[in-house]
């Protein structure tokens, strides 16, 4: 492959406003917006002193509330997650859920230090004991007997 150098005299006006420029070229016109452009939001935003493992431990709450069986997937967690934030990275959520389970191979790559989960085999899991959401006990409502007038209890 050659190459051949040139130069070809050319001659344009270029247009400077507030929030554009102009550039104009051989009857070709080129504009350049000044405004500026919203960063997109890529990150996801969560409360104040949220962590991504905290989403990790309400999602497998709800899942195993709403099956009523404590065993479940990672995708189910991350499916569950993004109903309430829905622009959570995958690769990013299935990476906590590992570090949360202290006997699945790879926690020891993470240093979170979380015991949320147990791994049962390939892609199940459990939610911890001590992680289950406490049910309100049963309490006993006591019922005084009120007699009216005529003798009858109300």
């Amino acid at each position: 492959m050659k190459e051949i150098p040139f130069s070809i005299p050319v001659s344009g006006v270029v247009r400077i406003d507030e929030d554009s420029i102009v550039i104009i070229v051989n009857n070709t016109e080129t504009n350049i917006s000044l405004s500026p452009v919203p960063p997109s939001s890529k990150r996801l935003f969560r409360e104040q002193g949220k962590t991504m493992f905290d989403l990790v431990l309400e999602a497998a709450r709800r899942v195993v509330r709403n099956k009523g069986v404590n065993r479940f997937s990672p995708p189910e967690l991350y499916k569950e997650a993004l109903k309430s934030y829905p622009d959570l990275k995958k690769n990013s959520f299935m990476a906590r859920v590992i570090a949360c389970t202290p006997n699945h191979r790879s926690y020891k790559h993470h240093a979170s230090q979380r015991d949320y989960l147990s791994y049962l085999g390939p892609g199940v899991y459990s939610l911890n004991d001590q992680y289950k959401e406490r049910r309100p006990s049963s309490t006993k409502i006591a019922v005084k007997n009120i007699i009216n007038s005529k003798g009858e209890t109300v």
